[in-house]
């Protein structure tokens, strides 16, 4: 398919340039080029088939490809003689061929020059020979030559429901840079607008076109009015409601036709030019911006793929995580098997003391009830209760990392933080710290607790000790140094947030994200709470898309690890995402995390204040669910009162649209041309076949828009 594809393009640009030395053939090739870029099109479309919203597209958006993409009528316009300054290689003629028969005619007549891109990709060998005739005055004899004077064509055309002054304007618009000050002159638009008026009822394609009403009349807002033919004053006065509506190009349009009536007075023409001339420069700022929140997108996309990346590493280390634990496990194993269990304690001042019977008795019972499941360790409760019973000070290290382990798997941070750090303690010396000793297990488990207790000072302080007794552990030091960064990041980020600048802590957080990859606390369950910090500020920035995304990889990462996650930070997670989708309008969704968190509170005294707090706000999100969907049925909305199908929704579709709030003060043609313009662009944000994120918010957001449009564009009589 790609290749056919790439096939039919080359054959339609190859028929287009051979066609631009032959004017006699010109309405033909209108007409020829029309078809070429319809089955270009087709074939495009038919490349991404098999999608179960093929249908959907046209229906959605109230308009059908004819409409969209048909070709009337198009002309040449020839450009500004550019020169261009870049250095260029000549095309050896050794190492390329021809592509097509026609290529040395082509040359021949300077295509090489006035359209090179086409040329030097399938006509390099006849370009190259004609550039070798000319060596003498161009070539710098190193096969290159510096300077060209190019002299380039654009191409004006208009689509199906337009009429010229759309086209004139799109060519202005996209070829204002090759004019002098990247200013083109109105006199040039004009001149554009009324060959393509020409062009228009000359061709055989248009002689029966007629475009579109909405472009070309006025009026016809009310029953007692009819719609006519725009006057030139009309069409000021409409320009100018576009331009308050920031709807620059339609206004630009209406200000051609203005300029384009005949017996327009003088000072009247001077205004539409100065109104035109601005009207350029406005949608030119306006398409920079579009193309800074594309280059927005491109990075969202981009921090996607390098989350996945992180995550995906992050796994691989939890991985060498716990097969650290499972050689530590089999050592303990084979210890019980030799009979060899620890006979001898390390006490305060580092000594060896010797331990009595029934502590080493303790102590064996408390390894069999750790690795009676494997070598892995299991247990965990039972084994944290017969820890209880071994005094303090005979602990050795195996059975310090054994109760710091335990705590951790059930959730107990503080107390997994307490036991890491009496290891250490324990066990420091100025001996090389190995990788997979126990000490050093424990500094990644202690530093771990400890960023999700949110004491980042004292994750710090674990690696500190390390380097303080072995300065040349390579792995401590780039945890160390690495951590800082991470923790420097994440203060920065909560300072901007007691501030209330959420824009930029969200840079924080998603640069300490970054700089997370690569150092054991980059766990994924310390992850997922960077994320909801990230959910909760982006959601109040507006930006639900992003902040979704954050939440649900922060829920799914905690219900996959439910066994060593506490229903305290599973509930967190809840509510920080039912937050975020109560404020993007999904109440289905937020309801059910809100109940979910809900059940996750325990039913003692201690928490029957928060219990309360969370029915009551469950119970709103309840009511605004069932307001949003509607079709309850009750004495007002029912069958005998003319609602069969229950309570309609109550929703605010204009908000749904993302419109001007102030909309509704505007005349017919802003309101209609803002519900078109906000419809295509969110139809095509939220296509299920092609949005990015949660498929099932596609969905959703996608039934909401078409449902909101019917219903507005019915209201508006659009």
């Amino acid at each position: 398919m790609a290749m056919a594809m790439g096939g039919l393009a080359m054959g339609c640009a190859g028929f287009q340039t051979f066609s631009r030395r032959r004017s006699r053939l010109r309405r033909c090739f209108n007409l020829l080029h029309s078809v070429c870029l319809l089955l270009l099109i087709l074939t495009i479309a038919a490349s991404d088939g098999g999608t179960d919203t093929a249908d959907v597209d046209s229906a959605a958006t109230g308009i059908s490809n004819d409409e969209v993409l048909e070709l009337v009528t198009s002309i040449e316009v020839a450009l500004p003689a550019k020169r261009v300054h870049a250095r260029r290689k000549k095309v050896s003629s050794e190492v390329v061929e021809d592509r097509n028969e026609g290529c040395a005619d082509w040359a021949a007549q300077g295509e090489c020059e006035a359209n090179p891109d086409y040329m030097l990709e399938n006509c390099a060998a006849s370009c190259s020979d004609s550039e070798s005739g000319d060596n003498d005055n161009g070539d710098n004899g190193s096969g290159e030559q510096n300077d060209d004077i190019v002299a380039e064509k654009g191409t004006a055309f208009i689509y199906q429901g337009e009429d010229a002054a759309i086209g004139a304007f799109r060519f202005a618009e996209r070829y204002t840079s090759y004019y002098e000050n990247e200013v083109i002159p109105i006199s040039t638009v004009l001149d554009i607008a009324r060959e393509l008026q020409q062009s228009l009822t000359s061709s055989s394609c248009g002689q029966d076109y007629t475009p579109s009403t909405d472009v070309t009349h006025c009026g016809g807002e009310s029953d007692n009015k009819k719609s006519r033919p725009c006057s030139a004053g009309k069409l000021w006065k409409r320009a100018e409601d576009m331009r308050k509506a920031e709807l620059y190009d339609a206004a630009g349009a209406d200000l051609i036709r203005a300029l384009l009536k005949l017996g327009t007075e003088v000072d009247f023409v001077e205004k539409c030019e100065r109104s035109l001339q601005w009207a350029f420069v406005s949608v030119r700022k306006q398409r920079e911006r579009e193309h800074k929140l594309a280059l927005e997108e491109a990075k969202l996309e981009k921090r996607r793929m390098e989350e996945m990346e992180a995550m995906a590493e992050a796994e691989e280390r939890k991985k060498e995580y716990e097969a650290n634990f499972v050689t530590f496990g089999k050592r303990l194993q084979e210890s019980l098997l030799e009979g060899s269990s620890s006979e001898a304690a390390i006490g305060a001042d580092g000594s060896v003391e010797s331990t009595n019977t029934e502590s080493q008795l303790l102590i064996t019972n408390v390894i069999q009830t750790f690795t009676a499941a494997g070598p892995q360790g299991g247990n965990w409760s039972e084994t944290l209760q017969l820890i209880k019973k071994v005094s303090p000070s005979d602990k050795t290290e195996d059975i310090l990392l054994i109760e710091a382990r335990c705590h951790e798997m059930e959730g107990n941070h503080k107390q997994a933080l307490s036991a890491a750090g009496k290891l250490i303690a324990k066990a420091a010396n100025h001996e090389p710290w190995l990788n997979d000793s126990p000490r050093m297990m424990a500094t990644t488990l202690g530093s771990n607790a400890a960023m999700q207790l949110g004491l980042s000072e004292n994750a710090i302080s674990f690696y500190q000790n390390v380097l303080k007794f072995d300065p040349e552990q390579e792995r401590a030091r780039k945890q160390y140094r690495g951590l800082k960064k991470v923790v420097k990041l994440l203060d920065k980020a909560e300072e901007q947030i007691q501030k209330g600048y959420n824009n930029a802590a969200s840079e924080f957080v998603t640069d300490s994200l970054s700089a997370m990859r690569g150092l054991d606390v980059d766990s994924p369950l310390f992850r997922s709470k960077i994320q909801l910090k990230r959910c909760t500020i982006l959601s109040s920035m507006g930006k639900y898309e992003e902040a979704l995304e954050n939440c649900d990889q922060a829920v799914e990462l905690r219900l996959a690890n439910e066994s060593v996650v506490s229903a305290e930070s599973r509930k967190e997670a809840h509510l920080a995402r039912a937050e975020a989708l109560l404020l993007d309008m999904d109440y289905d969704e937020a309801v059910s995390d809100l109940r979910a968190a809900f059940d996750l509170v325990p039913e003692d005294q201690e928490h029957m204040q928060e219990k309360r707090q969370l029915q009551q706000k469950l119970q709103q999100a309840m009511h605004q669910q069932k307001l949003w969907n509607g079709g309850e049925k009750d004495y007002r909305f029912n069958e005998n009162t003319g609602y069969p199908d229950g309570r309609p929704p109550e929703r605010d579709h204009a908000k749904i649209l993302q419109l001007p709030i102030d909309l509704d003060q505007r005349t017919k043609d802003i309101k209609c041309a803002w519900l078109k313009k906000q419809f295509k662009a969110l139809v095509r944000q939220y296509h299920p076949d092609k949005y990015k994120g949660n498929k099932k918010r596609a969905a959703r957001k996608f039934k909401e828009v078409k449902e909101a449009k019917e219903i507005i564009s019915s209201a508006w009589d659009c």
